[in-house]
């Protein structure tokens, strides 16, 4: 693949030509910048069966999982609507610092007070990943041309599913053994990722000082009563919540699949690999074509597979394990890119920065939920089976949500023509 470059996103004064570039110099720097983040993410594949191993009751571990993630909800709509006006180069900066000393920080957790001090750094990662995370997406929205969001956010994706096809196998089979099977020097040694992304942030500089909302009406919102007017006529509640259902089931599959495989007898490693691969060759291949396909229809049909395949790795024979892996790819290969592009394509330029970290506002909630699910199925004695028989519902309803949606506006289109 032959990347072109051009020295910014495209904006009002790029060329026409420019604008179609999707592959442009500001994309490819965001790309590896957060790929580096999100090994800080990936790298707690295990953490659920850490918090096992040193006898923290299953409740507690729901609670330590959902903490994160749930300070990333409360922080990520107020920090993207700030970061409008500016402030993202420095905000960037420091979160990705800070991410050092977090990561490094499980290494000198007291005995006493193990919980505490767990829980303390996964609420300040929280704060950084929020901070982080919408400085990225609120860059990233300006730098996809019209007409390829479907195929710019399936690419994109690839810097969350990289890590997952990457850490969890290298961990596993050679970092693991190496620390002497001590997660917290596993965390700490991602920590490291973060002096690539500060390192990173210094090309971007220029883009991250610019306001995305500038004085007077240049924007097309004068007001902040107007931005959330055109924010909450968006008609995108059904898809937030379809978001919500869609990664409820990814979350909980991620904490909750290596716990399975010590009941099934798969390998962790192997489906991380497999169906990380699977979505790589899915969005490499058919990213071109993404945006011309059928949303609603691609949504709801992934959505039932997804279904199944969660049954079929809950009950289904051994010999599946990986097969099921590879549609799992596949399923979530499609999905995510179609909902990603109907809130992109739904927006207007100034509420589509809002809107996609809205988005990423219910991927948070599902990683508050989904973990206090799994603990709650556990706990009530319906163990790791039981837990991925709720991902399974979990992503039917997000097929019914969709569905939801698209019947709303088939009616909306009916009363137009009529």
């Amino acid at each position: 693949m032959f990347f072109h470059f051009h020295h910014s996103c495209p904006t009002k004064t790029t060329t026409v030509a420019a604008q179609k570039n999707l592959l442009s110099r500001d994309f490819i720097l965001l790309f590896c910048l957060s790929l580096c983040s999100n090994g800080h993410i990936a790298v707690f594949y295990c953490f659920e069966q850490w918090l096992e191993g040193i006898a923290v009751s299953p409740n507690w571990r729901g609670i330590l999982i959902s903490s994160m993630f749930a300070m990333v909800l409360i922080l990520r709509p107020p920090t993207s609507f700030l970061l409008l006006r500016g402030g993202r180069l420095p905000a960037l900066a420091f979160s990705t610092a800070a991410l050092i000393g977090i990561m490094t920080g499980y290494l000198w957790l007291p005995e006493k007070y193990l919980v505490e001090g767990v829980l303390a750094l996964r609420m300040l990662q929280g704060i950084a990943i929020a901070v982080q995370s919408s400085c990225i997406t609120s860059v990233l929205v300006n730098c996809i041309p019209p007409g390829q969001s479907a195929r710019g956010f399936a690419l994109f994706s690839l810097t969350i599913l990289l890590p997952y096809s990457i850490i969890p196998a290298i961990s596993e089979k050679i970092l693991l053994p190496l620390l002497g099977g001590a997660e917290p020097r596993l965390f700490a040694l991602t920590g490291l990722l973060a002096l690539v992304s500060l390192l990173l942030v210094i090309p971007l500089a220029p883009r991250l000082k610019e306001a995305e909302l500038p004085a007077g009406n240049q924007s097309g919102v004068s007001n902040n009563g107007a931005l959330w007017d055109s924010v909450r006529h968006s008609g995108l509640f059904c898809i937030f919540l379809a978001c919500l259902c869609f990664s409820t089931m990814t979350i909980l599959a991620i904490f909750f699949i290596k716990g399975l495989c010590s009941v099934t007898g798969g390998q962790p490693s192997l489906f991380f690999s497999t169906y990380t691969a699977t979505i790589i060759l899915v969005r490499l291949l058919a990213s071109k074509r993404l945006d011309g396909m059928p949303h609603h229809s691609v949504s709801i049909i992934c959505s039932l597979g997804l279904a199944l395949c969660m049954l079929g790795f809950a009950w289904g024979p051994l010999w599946t394990f990986v097969p099921i892996a590879s549609l799992y790819g596949l399923g979530i290969g499609l999905l995510y890119p179609m909902l990603a592009s109907v809130v992109y394509n739904r927006s207007t330029p100034a509420t589509r920065s809002f809107n996609s970290n809205m988005m990423m506002s219910a991927f948070d909630a599902s990683g508050m939920l989904a973990p206090l699910i799994g603990g709650l199925v556990i706990h009530a004695g319906f163990g790791y089976r039981g837990v991925f028989t709720a991902t399974a519902v979990a992503v039917m309803l997000c097929g019914l949500w969709t569905l939801l949606d698209w019947l709303r506006f088939h009616r909306m289109d009916q009363r137009k023509d009529a």
